[in-house]
C-alpha cells in the first residue's frame, strides 16, 4: 500500500519535470531558428547578402522536409526506433545544424575548413559563396531535426499525461518554447552588439547543445523511474503507421483547415523573420530596439495562448476563432506597410492573432479525423506548412529586393528597403486565410459528426 502511495506520488512529480525538461529541449530548438531575425541587417551588411539571400535561410529550414518528405517520415522513424534514441538523434542535428549555420559565418572561412572550401565553391548554384552554402547546409540539417524533435516532445507528453492534464500540458509547453523565440528576438542583437555577429550565432548553437543535454537528463529519469508501468503505456504499444493513401479518405474540412494553415502561418513567421529590419528601415529603430519591438508578437502568444486555449475547451467556436485571428492579420501588416503609427501595436495584435488560430486549429483536427489516422493527418498538415514556410520567406526577399536602392548616407552606400509590397503580400495572405476559414465553417455544418463548433466532452 505504502509503495503504491509512493509510485503514484512519484510519477505525478515526475511527469512535471519530464515536461519542464522537453519544454528546455524545444526552447532550445525555437530560439536556434529566431536566433537569425534580429540580426538581418547585420547579415545582409556584413556577409553581402541580398534579402533574397538572407530569406533562404529560412526557406532553406523547410527544404528537406518537403522535398524529401523528412515530416511525413519523422514520425514513422520515430516509432520505429523509440523516443530515446531517435530524440538524441534529431537533436544532434540541431546541434550540428546550429554550428554550421555559426561556421558559414566566420571570416577567413577558407583558412579555417581547407579543401573543404574549394568543394562548396564548385557545387552549383554557382552564384552562391562558399559561405551562404554551408550557413543553407547548416539550416537544412537543423530543419530536419527541429521539426522531428516536435514529434518527439508531443509522443513524450503523450505518454506522460493523460485527458485534460495532456491538453495544459501542451500549453505549457508551447509557452516555453516561445519564450526561446522571445529570447531570441532580445538577446542575438545586443551579444552581436557587444561581440561579434559571428559570437552571437556560435551561442546560439551552444543553446542548441544546451537543450540536447536537458533531453539527456529526460532519458536518464526515465531509465532510473520505478513506475515500470509507463513504459508499457497504449502509446508505446500501439503506434500507428503512416500511410499516404489515407489521405484520400479525409473530408472537404480537413483540407481546408490543411490551406488555413499553410496561409495563416506563411504570413505569420516569414513575416516575422523580415519585421526587425522593416522597423530598421522604415521606422529608424537600432538592432536592439527592433528585436524587442518584433518580440511583442511572441509576447502577445505567451499571454493569450494558454487563455484561448481554455475558452476552446469550454466553450468550442474553433472555426469562428479562426476567422477572427485570420481577419486579424489584413489590418495590422497593412498598417505596417501603409501608415507609420507605433508598430508595437500592430506587431502585439498579430501576436493575439497567432494566439487565437493556433488554439483552435490543432485543437480541430482530432474532432475530423478517426484516432488510427490522426498521426497521418497531423503529418500531412505539418508538410503542407512547411511548403509554405520554405516558398514565402524568399518570395518576400525577392520582392524586397525589387524594392531596394541604393543611397549615399555619411559618405557611404547604404542598402534602403521599402517593404511595403512585402506587407501587402503578408495581408494577402491574410484574406487568403480568411477565405478558407469562413469555408471551413461551412464545410463544417454539413458535417454529420461533432462539430468544431461545439466544446470537446469530457
Amino acid at each position: 500500500m505504502n509503495s503504491q502511495a509512493t509510485t503514484q506520488t512519484r510519477s505525478k512529480w515526475f511527469r512535471w519535470v519530464v515536461l519542464g525538461l522537453m519544454s528546455l529541449f524545444c526552447f532550445a530548438q525555437y530560439y536556434i531558428y529566431d536566433s537569425v531575425t534580429p540580426l538581418a541587417s547585420m547579415i545582409k551588411t556584413q556577409l553581402d547578402y541580398t534579402g533574397a539571400e538572407y530569406g533562404l535561410l529560412f526557406s532553406a529550414y523547410s527544404a528537406a522536409n518537403v522535398f524529401l518528405f523528412m515530416l511525413l517520415l519523422s514520425g514513422v522513424l520515430v516509432d520505429k526506433i523509440g523516443i530515446k534514441l531517435s530524440g538524441v538523434i534529431y537533436g544532434f542535428l540541431c546541434v550540428l545544424g546550429a554550428a554550421l549555420t555559426a561556421l558559414g559565418a566566420m571570416d577567413n572561412l577558407e583558412n579555417i575548413i581547407g579543401p573543404v572550401y574549394g568543394f562548396f565553391d564548385n557545387i552549383p548554384p554557382g552564384n552562391w559563396t562558399p559561405e551562404l552554402k554551408i550557413m543553407l547546409l547548416g539550416r537544412t540539417i537543423f530543419g530536419v531535426g527541429a521539426e522531428a524533435v516536435l514529434v518527439v516532445n508531443n509522443k513524450v507528453l503523450a505518454k506522460w499525461f493523460l485527458g485534460k492534464e495532456l491538453a495544459f500540458a501542451y500549453g505549457v509547453n508551447l509557452t516555453i518554447m516561445r519564450l526561446g523565440t522571445f529570447l531570441a528576438l532580445n538577446l542575438q542583437a545586443p551579444i552581436a552588439n557587444r561581440f561579434s555577429l559571428i559570437s552571437s550565432l556560435w551561442f546560439a548553437a551552444f543553446v542548441m547543445g544546451s537543450g540536447l543535454v536537458m533531453f539527456v537528463f529526460y532519458m536518464l529519469m526515465e531509465k532510473a523511474a520505478e513506475d515500470k508501468k509507463h513504459d508499457k503505456s497504449p502509446q508505446d504499444s500501439d503506434e500507428e503507421e503512416f500511410h499516404l493513401r489515407e489521405a484520400f479518405t479525409f473530408d472537404s474540412s480537413f483540407w481546408f483547415i490543411t490551406l488555413l494553415c499553410v496561409t495563416f502561418y506563411s504570413a505569420v513567421f516569414p513575416f516575422q523573420a523580415y519585421a526587425p529590419d522593416l522597423l530598421i528601415q522604415k521606422f529608424g529603430y537600432s538592432a536592439v530596439k527592433a528585436g524587442f519591438v518584433a518580440s511583442m508578437l511572441i509576447f502577445g502568444t505567451m499571454i493569450f495562448t494558454p487563455i484561448f486555449g481554455w475558452f476552446v475547451d469550454k466553450y468550442g467556436k474553433r472555426g469562428t476563432l479562426m476567422i477572427y485571428g485570420s481577419l486579424l492579420l489584413i489590418p495590422c501588416h497593412l498598417a505596417l506597410g501603409l501608415t507609420h503609427i507605433p508598430p508595437i501595436i500592430p506587431i502585439f495584435i498579430v501576436g493575439i492573432s497567432l494566439s487565437l488560430v493556433p488554439a483552435a486549429l490543432w485543437a480541430a483536427i482530432p474532432m475530423m479525423v478517426k484516432d488510427n489516422k490522426l498521426g497521418t493527418a497531423f503529418g500531412i498538415v505539418g508538410w503542407v506548412q512547411n511548403v509554405g514556410l520554405m516558398l514565402f520567406p524568399w518570395i518576400a526577399g525577392k520582392i524586397a529586393d525589387a524594392n531596394t536602392v541604393t543611397k549615399i548616407v555619411d559618405g557611404a552606400e547604404k542598402s534602403i528597403v521599402d517593404y511595403t509590397d512585402t506587407m501587402i503580400m503578408f495581408a494577402m495572405l491574410g484574406i487568403v486565410g480568411v477565405i478558407f476559414a469562413i469555408a471551413l465553417k461551412r464545410a463544417d455544418r454539413k458535417n454529420e459528426g461533432m462539430s468544431i463548433e461545439k466544446p470537446m466532452l469530457d
